[in-house]
């Protein structure tokens, strides 16, 4: 039970780090600047990022393995709003 929970409290800190480094990779001035990089758990089903930023973001998400389960949507129109990538109807 302790491994478990120290195992939790890791892993959290971690995947905010990831989140935070997305987040940072996803700016735009048009929605060609943009591309949808796939889904990855815990991440959601749609993860847009700077197509400039797009190995990087490969690679990062290749370092973080964690097993769950999306039922993701056929994605929508990516577009650019504000300097940040969206979908549409997000």
């Amino acid at each position: 039970m302790i491994l478990l929970f120290s195992w939790l409290l890791a892993c959290g800190p971690r995947e905010a780090r990831i989140e935070a480094k997305l987040d940072d990779m996803n700016y735009c001035e048009e929605a060609a600047d943009c591309v949808d990089v796939g889904g990855e758990c815990p991440f959601g089903c749609y993860i847009l990022v700077n197509q400039a930023e797009e190995s990087k973001a490969d690679a990062l998400l290749g370092r973080h393995v964690e097993t769950c389960m999306y039922d993701c949507v056929a994605p929508t129109e990516i577009l650019c709003v504000e300097g940040r990538c969206t979908m549409e109807g997000w």
